[in-house]
């Protein structure tokens, strides 16, 4: 009788060392996305404010003339999975695992009713980035999306 005791709470401890395993790797999963996204985001938001202009935009990438007359470029590689930013010849990854990104542009004036900036397709009347992605972790096999995140910033020096 003490025997099947025993073996009945070593395997609820079993179990419940297992359930707390896996709770402790998922929540280090989303600290991981947090802190990336966030870190990421504040690069982003510091940089764009402080641009002069906007000079190219496509889906995945968005080239900026930066302060001091150089360009900055953010690249998304959606093969990769890698958001990097360049400026004088340096490379450095942003969000790795990023598995959608896009950048979109908008003039500073919002629309009636919605709040939202108005959409532009001209680089010249571009006062406002807007970017969107997310990223995912995968732990013990199974795959998470984080939320989206979605930022728009406005070009401050324009």
């Amino acid at each position: 009788m003490a025997m099947a005791v025993g073996c009945l709470v070593l395997a609820a401890v079993c179990a419940f060392s297992l359930f707390t395993g896996r709770s402790f790797a998922a929540y280090n999963a989303y600290m991981d996305l947090d802190l990336s996204n966030r870190r990421t985001l504040d690069q982003m938001t510091k940089d764009i404010r402080s641009v002069l202009a906007l000079t190219n935009i496509t889906d995945n990438s968005i080239t900026l003339l930066d302060a001091d007359g150089q360009p900055l470029t953010y690249a998304y590689d959606p093969t990769n999975c890698l958001l990097t930013r360049t400026k004088l010849l340096k490379t450095t990854v942003l969000l790795k695992n990023c598995s959608r990104l896009q950048f979109s542009m908008n003039m500073r004036n919002m629309s009636n009713g919605t709040f939202m900036f108005f959409p532009t397709t001209n680089v010249f009347e571009c006062k406002a980035v807007s970017v969107d992605w997310a990223c995912t972790r995968s732990f013990l096999g199974v795959q998470t999306e984080d939320l989206p995140q979605t930022a728009t910033v406005v070009i401050r020096n324009n």
